[in-house]
């Protein structure tokens, strides 16, 4: 789904509400207020709160997608790709922390099924291309074949999670770049076939 720069910055505003005062706080009126036009205006852009979250899902979405396309683009190993999928979240969520806020919040998730569904899609995208490179790494003896893929997946996913909402929590107070890369490595280091 392409947006038009009004959009962008309709979904970055909205990012920014919900990052900061909570999705209840998520009004056309503050919305407007934040992007400085009216109401009236918004309602061109976004038809209700429901098609804004809708977009807000799709525009990440959309990132989590570009950052596939680029490792099967350069045709990467099963590790790296591991790495490049994670190191890009990690990257992204460092640029721009409101919006890590917001996509591991559960907040804005609980209010309409449909955002549920959305939003577990794309977990599965992830989960389906994760699981993807780690039995391709198993295949070639990269990663221990006693373990099984989708645990990996849920131990490398399953960290990054946590240590981003540790580093949501601390208000960033660590290099969410370093201290995630150290984490990655040590679980490939545990789960990987010594040479």
């Amino acid at each position: 789904m392409e947006f038009t720069v009004r959009q962008k910055d309709i979904i970055d505003a909205a990012i920014l509400i919900i990052a900061q005062k909570g999705y209840g706080k998520l009004t056309t009126k503050n919305l407007a207020a934040q992007l400085g036009f009216t109401e009236a205006a918004l309602y061109r852009h976004m038809p209700s709160k429901q098609e804004l979250v809708r977009m807000l899902l799709c525009h990440f979405e959309h990132l989590s997608c570009e950052v596939l396309q680029n490792i099967q683009d350069n045709q990467l190993s099963p590790i790296d790709s591991i790495r490049r999928f994670v190191m890009n979240r990690y990257e992204l969520f460092t640029a721009n922390p409101d919006l890590a806020k917001v996509m591991f919040s559960e907040e804005l998730f609980k209010n309409d099924l449909s955002f549920v569904e959305h939003y577990k899609s794309i977990m599965h995208i992830h989960r389906d291309e994760m699981i993807n490179y780690i039995v391709r790494a198993q295949q070639e003896g990269k990663i221990n074949t006693i373990y099984k893929p989708l645990h990996v997946f849920q131990i490398v996913v399953g960290s990054m999670r946590l240590i981003v909402s540790q580093w949501n929590m601390s208000g960033g107070a660590f290099s969410l770049m370093e201290e995630g890369s150290s984490l990655l490595e040590t679980i490939i280091h545990m789960i990987e076939v010594k040479q």
